[in-house]
């Protein structure tokens, strides 16, 4: 029922536009602020608030820090904000939608679009305008500013291609994928405990000056000597870990089995300011085969991590076999 009304509102907005167009057709000049779809100061935007045509909705806010959040509540993916300010300050008309089209293209704006609000300060939008899919031959995209009198061809110089796709509203594709992001000399400790593995279970304590440990076994009872490059080295591979998706596709009941069910390896870790647990376990398939066409009941590419006690997600063992080695890599 609300999709129907959002519907039916842009119909009657959009027959308006045609009419208007109808009227005025003889007229050769284009109102610059009906075609002024780029956003140059692009670091004065504080909210962006992005609508579809089915009314799921992303609201982005920058924070003081110059970092951004999605509906208030997750941290947002720094490539995404990245990509879509540079999109928005390099929007230019490709080319006016031609009086034989119009229709088409409205059409095609009322049954695809995001509608998007640019704030800098306070509660009006500076700029809105719909986004709506690609032109004919895919070089462009259909756009139409809020209230104006003509839908535009809109492209970016140097993209082929149209931009449909850069404004998206999924709240889980605009969150952050970052699991871990330490620089070594933040780490305080750090401690992997491999369940099916015990003799394997290590932790790492820097104290500072200096000062650090290893030690190993069920109980932590041995005092490990190690490699300092060797630390240094595997250390580093927690500056930039990210998991590839969020498990969306499975049941609740089957991602409560997973959390349940006994992990692959268990890392801890902490520093001045927080600490992060993460869980990871085998990913279950159905009907999976290896490359010799034998059956296997796992993924062999990728796992679950569970962290921090939130949300499951996807990762990849090419990212994560870093991570997990025996102590006695340090030696």
């Amino acid at each position: 029922m609300k999709r129907l009304i959002i519907g039916l509102v842009l119909v009657v907005t959009l027959a308006g536009i045609a009419f208007f167009m109808q009227q005025n057709q003889g007229s050769s000049t284009i109102r610059e602020e009906l075609s002024n779809f780029a956003f140059e100061d692009t670091g004065s935007v504080s909210r962006i608030i992005m609508k579809d045509e089915s009314g799921e909705q992303v609201d982005l806010q920058k924070q003081p820090d110059g970092s951004w959040t999605v509906n208030s509540e997750y941290v947002a993916r720094p490539d995404g904000i990245d990509i879509l300010l540079t999109t928005m300050k390099k929007l230019s008309v490709k080319s006016p939608i031609s009086q034989n089209a119009m229709e088409t293209a409205l059409k095609n704006i009322i049954s695809n679009h995001v509608l998007v609000d640019i704030y800098t300060n306070g509660d009006t939008p500076d700029k809105s305008y719909y986004v709506g899919g690609a032109n004919q031959l895919h070089t462009g995209t259909n756009m139409l500013m809020k209230n104006s009198t003509r839908p535009f061809v809109i492209h970016m110089e140097g993209f082929h291609g149209y931009l449909t796709p850069r404004f998206f509203t999924n709240e889980l594709e605009w969150r952050d994928r970052e699991v871990f992001g330490y620089r070594n000399e933040d780490i305080a400790s750090l401690e992997i405990n491999y369940q099916e593995k015990p003799e394997q279970h290590f932790r790492f304590e820097n104290r500072g000056g200096g000062d650090m440990s290893l030690t190993a076994g069920p109980n932590l009872e041995r005092s490990i000597g190690f490699d300092t490059l060797m630390l240094d080295a595997y250390l580093a591979n927690y500056k930039m870990v990210h998991y590839e998706s969020y498990e969306e596709t499975k049941s609740d009941d089957f991602i409560d089995s997973v959390k349940a069910s006994t992990p692959i390896f268990t890392i801890t870790i902490e520093t001045d300011d927080e600490s992060r647990l993460v869980h990871g376990y085998r990913k279950p398939l159905r009907d999976g085969y290896d490359l010799e066409g034998n059956p296997i009941k796992h993924d062999q590419d990728r796992l679950y991590i569970w962290v921090d006690s939130g949300d499951l997600y996807v990762a990849q063992y090419a990212i994560f076999d870093k991570l997990t080695k025996g102590v006695y890599f340090f030696k």
